[in-house]
């Protein structure tokens, strides 16, 4: 049985479940090529992109009247509404214009002319989007602007049916985003850097570190907290070396902080001086 009512929520549905299908294969494209250098092929990728809509278009529009996303929520649209003239512009409007705004905004970036006349044409398609939006949730039909100017419409392969609710689910997300409100109110609380170290000392033995009145300091010297090439060199008085800022913010976050090497303690610390 088919009808021509379609829920606006199923019609919605069916345009984020197509910007969805298109960002996958995207990705999976982008992670067959991942091994090929840097670069290689930045050049080409409005070619890439055109191939992929193609794709998706005729393996969609062409062959069963409706997009993937509308297939998954059983809509169409009529053979009658998409004859072979229609189906040109609708490829035309789907594939072939993003494919000139890409050329036009990766390669002609000289002509300053040609970028004014493509972001006024951009904006004029926002503002016309935003218009059929608002027809669309008055009429509650063609919530795109491709079927607004081909004057198509959607139709239900399932009959009149309400789109049923699984409240099973709405009550795993209240109750998951209620978990996230009490650890996003807590957590800034807690001193991370304290617990760690009270952890640390409760699962270590600590073992008395004599203070030292020299560091040495050399090309290869990394610091004790990030591992990486010592920037502003200071110790706190054992024989590691910290960076400013990694040795300051710690102390300023924990004020019993503790070398995390030799569990060194120490409110206090000193620049290091090349002799």
């Amino acid at each position: 049985m088919k009808t021509n009512f379609v829920p606006r929520v199923n019609q919605l549905d069916s345009i984020q479940l197509d910007n969805e299908i298109g960002n996958i294969l995207r990705h999976q494209v982008q992670n067959i090529l991942q091994c090929l250098p840097p670069g290689l092929l930045t050049y080409v990728q409005p070619e890439i992109n055109l191939i992929l809509n193609s794709t998706l278009w005729n393996f969609s529009i062409r062959k069963s009247y409706a997009t993937f996303g509308q297939q998954m929520l059983s809509i169409t649209y009529e053979r009658d509404q998409l004859p072979q003239r229609k189906l040109v512009f609708h490829y035309v409007l789907t594939a072939l214009l993003p494919y000139v705004k890409e050329c036009c905004q990766f390669r002609l970036t000289g002509w300053s002319l040609l970028q004014r006349v493509v972001a006024i044409v951009e904006n004029a398609l926002v503002l016309c989007n935003l218009i059929n939006f608002f027809k669309f949730l008055k009429s509650g039909s063609r919530p795109s602007l491709v079927d607004c100017v081909l004057r198509i419409s959607h139709r239900s392969l399932d009959g009149a049916k309400r789109r049923n609710i699984g409240y099973s689910y709405m009550t795993r997300e209240l109750v998951w985003a209620g978990f996230m409100e009490l650890l996003g109110f807590t957590i800034p609380f807690i001193n991370y850097h304290s617990l760690k170290r009270k952890l640390r000392n409760a699962f270590r033995l600590e073992t008395a570190v004599q203070p030292v009145e020299k560091v040495q300091l050399s090309t290869e010297t990394r610091c004790a907290y990030c591992n990486e090439r010592v920037i502003l060199p200071h110790y706190m008085g054992c024989s590691h070396v910290f960076c400013y800022y990694c040795l300051k913010g710690n102390q300023l976050a924990d004020s019993g902080y503790q070398c995390n090497v030799c569990d060194y303690q120490s409110d206090s610390f000193k620049k290091v001086v090349v002799a």
